[in-house]
C-alpha cells in the first residue's frame, strides 16, 4: 500500500495524538515502518486489522527480518551474551533496548510486552548479529567521529537532533522526564548541567546534551556516543536508533 492510499482510509483530523503532526506524514511513516497503525487512536480496531495485511504484503522489512532471523538462529547465543550485554533466560536471550525488556529466541523471533515495530527488530537482530565485544571507553564521541559518520553527519543533525531539539524546547521537562523513563541518569562532567546518559542498547550508550536559550545564544542539542558505538553497529543503525528515541518521546506527548 501507498502512503498516499493509506491517507485516503484515516480519519485526516490531524489530531497529532499519534505523535507525528497530521496524517498524512502519519501515513508515510507507517509505510516505512517507523509507525505502526495501531498508533492511529481514531481508528477502530477492526479497520486497524483489516488495513494492516496490506501494509505488511511484500514489505522488505520484514524480508530483511526472516533473513536476520536465519542469520541469528546460526548463533550460539550463549556465548555472544556477555559480550553484548545481554543475559540468558532459560533458552532466550534478554536485552533491554528503550528502558524495554526484549527476550529473543534461538530461531530468531523476538517477545515483548507490548509492540514492536519492524525497525526495532531490524536493529536488535543486527545488533545481536554484529556480536560486538569492545569494551566501553568512556571517551564520548559526535556521530561525526564515528567509523563513515561523517557522510551521514547531516542527516544525523536533520533527523535526530534538530528534532530532539524541538521536542526540548516545546516541553522540556516532560522531555527530561522522558529521557528518565527510558533509564536517563543525570550526566556528570558535561559541559551542560541539562545532560542526560541511557542506553539505547546494552553496550550502545548515548549522552544528550541541552543547552536552552540564553540571550544571543539559540537553544541546541548535541548526541554524544561512546567511542566503540560503530563496533555494536553501523552508523546508519545508529541513527536509526536516535531517531527511534526521539519518536517514543513524540508518541509519548500525545
Amino acid at each position: 500500500m501507498k502512503s498516499l492510499d493509506l491517507y485516503k482510509k484515516l480519519p485526516k483530523k490531524n489530531c497529532g495524538r499519534c505523535g507525528l503532526k497530521a496524517c498524512m506524514p502519519f501515513a508515510v511513516s507507517v509505510v516505512r515502518g517507523d509507525s505502526d497503525i495501531g498508533e492511529c487512536v481514531l481508528l477502530s480496531p477492526e479497520t486497524v486489522e483489516e488495513l494492516r495485511p496490506a501494509l505488511v504484503e511484500g514489505d522488505w522489512r520484514e524480508e530483511l527480518i526472516a533473513k536476520l532471523s536465519k542469520e541469528v538462529s546460526g548463533l550460539d547465543l550463549a556465548s555472544i551474551a556477555p559480550g553484548i550485554g545481554a543475559v540468558m533466560q532459560g533458552e532466550d536471550l534478554k536485552l533491554v533496548c528503550f528502558g524495554r525488556e526484549f527476550l529473543v529466541s534461538r530461531d530468531g523471533a523476538i517477545r515483548t510486552e507490548g509492540r514492536t515495530t519492524p525497525w526495532i527488530r531490524i536493529l536488535i537482530l543486527h545488533y545481536i548479529r554484529t556480536a560486538g565485544s569492545e569494551p566501553l571507553t568512556g571517551k564520548w564521541v559526535s556521530f561525526s567521529e564515528l567509523r563513515a559518520g561523517m557522510v551521514k553527519n547531516s542527516s544525523f543533525i536533520r533527523e535526530c537532533e534538530e528534532p530532539l531539539l524541538e521536542l526540548f524546547q516545546r516541553e522540556e521537562n516532560r522531555t527530561f522526564a522522558e529521557l528518565m523513563r527510558m533509564g536517563g541518569l543525570h550526566g556528570q562532567g558535561f559541559p551542560t548541567d541539562n545532560a542526560w546518559v541511557l542506553y539505547l542498547l546494552p553496550r550502545v550508550p548515548i549522552a544528550v546534551l541541552y543547552w536552552p536559550a540564553e540571550e544571543e545564544f539559540p537553544a541546541r542539542v548535541k548526541i554524544l556516543f561512546d567511542s566503540t558505538a560503530d563496533k555494536y553497529l553501523d552508523v546508519e543503525s545508529l541513527m536509526f536508533l536516535v531517531e527511534g528515541l526521539v519518536k517514543n518521546i513524540e508518541i509519548a506527548f500525545g
